[in-house]
């Protein structure tokens, strides 16, 4: 009785988690703080899609979010230490969407000094 109740638990997880047949069903990512400061208020949109991430302590991941569809790279909005900081690109002319899979925006800063430090994005196909 045990473990079937395990079972059953272990399949509706996997299945709340978007992988079937042992592929990924969807587009997932989630936000790593490559830096030595909290971000908070992380705000991503790639594709038609704007996911709130919120806080993001120093060195951490969050949990993956679900994307209807996304590029390698996307807009990023935070904050780090009072300091809002953003990364906006131009366009996605010429970009093909991500595969359904599972990725990591990984966001750095450019500097320790945050009065000159910007935004540096890095995408890992996990």
């Amino acid at each position: 009785m045990k473990i079937s109740g395990i079972l059953s638990l272990l399949f509706l997880f996997l299945c709340s988690c978007g992988i079937q047949d042992g592929e990924p069903d969807g587009i997932f990512i989630r936000v790593q703080n490559n830096s030595d400061v909290n971000f908070t208020g992380v705000i991503v949109q790639s594709g038609n899609v704007e996911q709130a991430f919120g806080e993001i302590p120093a060195r951490t991941s969050s949990e993956y979010e679900e994307f209807e569809y996304a590029f390698r790279y996307g807009a990023v909005w935070l904050e780090a230490e009072g300091r809002d900081f953003s990364l906006i690109p131009i366009d996605y002319v010429g970009e093909i969407p991500l595969r359904d899979g599972f990725y990591t925006y990984r966001i750095g800063l450019s500097s320790a000094n945050l009065t000159d430090a910007t935004l540096v994005f890095e995408l890992v196909e996990d």
